[in-house]
């Protein structure tokens, strides 16, 4: 459950609004361990190695993030659209499995590199959100419950993984499985 604003009120009842049970504790070793596996550090990988190249983990606050993005030579999507390439497919998959294993919703984010002339009809807000949208139906077509998925955004090119706001490496996935508890 998300944390209440803490007013009077509720401190004089000693209710902060934040999780004092140790769930929220018990959750990021969950999460963690999570991380682990997808890291292969936890003794057996789940993808193969390959696969493993496109995938970058950290827990934050919201909860944890598995960042998902084009490797030159071997993109997420076919070129400018929301059609998922093989790779895509293979990490949807698998991590429709990791996902199962735990409780936890989840947020879908796109985000598109930027493009470099200025176009009349920018494609960046729509293809983000499609490819969002596209690894939602991927998820959901390996097995994982869509009733879980929290939202689904498209950033299109505001937010840069690099300081070359054109390069590859801005298109990505973030994966957000959501806390439940929150410190």
């Amino acid at each position: 459950m998300p944390p209440r604003a803490s007013t009077e009120d509720n401190q004089a009842r000693g209710d902060t609004g934040f999780d004092t049970s140790g769930e929220a504790a018990r959750e990021t070793e969950a999460l963690r361990a999570l991380e682990e596996v997808l890291a292969g550090r936890s003794g057996e990988s789940l993808v193969m190695e390959d696969a493993l190249r496109h995938i970058v983990t950290r827990v934050t606050d919201e909860g944890l993030v598995i960042e998902l993005f084009d490797l030159d030579g071997s993109p997420l999507f076919v070129a400018d659209t929301p059609e998922p390439t093989a790779v895509t497919r293979t990490l949807a998959e698998m991590l429709a499995g990791l996902l199962n294993s735990v409780s936890n919703d989840i947020a879908l984010n796109g985000h598109v590199k930027n493009y470099p002339i200025v176009l009349k009809d920018n494609p960046v807000w729509d293809l983000s959100g499609a490819r969002a949208h596209s690894l939602r139906i991927l998820l959901a077509g390996s097995g994982y419950d869509e009733a879980r998925v929290r939202r689904v955004s498209g950033f299109a090119d505001r937010v840069s993984a690099v300081d070359n706001p054109t390069a590859e490496r801005n298109n990505r996935l973030e994966l957000v499985v959501l806390r439940k508890f929150r410190r």
